[in-house]
């Protein structure tokens, strides 16, 4: 893993050379060297963390690590930060088909590692950063991973875990 400092922030990806290559399933395959076991494990590790210091991400379950977070960490489409070796933050993305979004957007479907990526709409599944720091992340995905204007798509989740509404956005 290479690490990119912003002032104290390290950006842990596993090619940030590559990072700016947020882009549909053709480019991936090019450009995304795949984690090691170990790396996947590390990572898995400071997401759980990450998780535990979250009000809604310490509801989830075992499963939803795999569902929610293992494929976008084979698929390279996350980012994970740290400050002073502290994680601080998680987020990952996916792209989505229309015929995948209009069922991924009910807030029940559960995608599958192919679902993640191929399509042209934009998906946020997750971002935790429980800590204070997402102002900081989303300057990151703005400056370094998201073409300017692009459309994109997240959850607003309860407080109790269950679906609030979609966020729509466009940065």
């Amino acid at each position: 893993m290479q690490l990119l400092r912003e002032e104290q922030l390290e950006i842990i990806n596993i090619d940030n050379e590559n990072s700016d290559y947020l882009s549909k399933e053709s480019e991936q395959e090019q450009t995304a060297p795949l984690l090691s076991v170990q790396q996947r494990l590390q990572l898995i590790g400071s997401i759980t963390h990450l998780m535990g210091s979250s009000q809604l991400h310490r509801q989830y379950q075992i499963a939803d690590i795999t569902e929610r977070f293992i494929p976008s960490l084979i698929h390279n489409q996350f980012r994970y930060y740290e400050i002073n070796g502290n994680p601080i933050g998680f987020v990952n993305w996916a792209w989505l088909s229309d015929e995948v979004e209009e069922k991924y957007s009910t807030g029940e479907y559960v995608l599958s590692l192919d679902e993640w990526v191929g399509g042209n709409n934009l998906w946020f599944p997750e971002f935790v950063a429980p800590f204070g720091h997402a102002r900081l992340i989303v300057k990151d995905l703005r400056s370094n991973i998201l073409p300017k204007g692009t459309p994109a798509k997240s959850f607003k989740i309860r407080p109790d875990g269950s679906f609030r509404s979609i966020s729509r956005w466009t940065v």
